[in-house]
């Protein structure tokens, strides 16, 4: 069993932006209660989605504008964050290379499948469920950025 989605996108939009979507902890879950963002290292946010449950979200580490890592158990949906139940999510934000348009490259990578203390029915349906949401998510997270800023 493979223990590591990756996936990149460039996003035409200025860094500032891409960094504050990227770095709300569980936007990647849809929620009609949207809250002031808590980015502190520790603090977990809770997010609830009708559609897919309740996740509890942790920022684990911030490096401006470059890199943010959450912990989360997606597995789990309902569960409190706790020994074997979570996957690192990390982003690394940056500026397009120099052959590509004006824009930041964002990379996704969630890790920590195979220690995941559940069957390895769930352990697979969570890595392949998990890994066309990224690409979902991604996608949802460049239309966000591009859009037009509002007045």
């Amino acid at each position: 069993m493979q223990d590591r989605i990756e996936q990149q996108i460039v996003i035409n939009a200025p860094l500032e932006r891409v960094w504050d979507l990227v770095t709300v902890p569980g936007w990647w879950v849809p929620t009609t209660a949207e809250m002031e963002p808590d980015r502190t290292p520790g603090h977990v946010t809770v997010r609830e989605s009708e559609r897919w449950g309740r996740f509890p979200v942790e920022v684990v580490e911030m490096r401006p504008r470059s890199y943010a890592a959450f912990r989360w158990a997606s597995s789990t949906p309902g569960a409190d964050l706790g020994s074997g139940n979570t996957t690192l999510v990390e982003f690394f934000v940056a500026d397009a290379d120099a052959d590509a348009s004006e824009g930041v490259t964002v990379t996704v990578v969630e890790s920590g499948f195979t220690a995941l203390d559940v069957p390895e029915e769930t352990r697979q349906s969570a890595f392949k469920d998990n890994t066309g949401g990224w690409a979902e998510m991604m996608d949802h997270l460049r239309k966000l950025a591009e859009e037009p800023a509002s007045a």
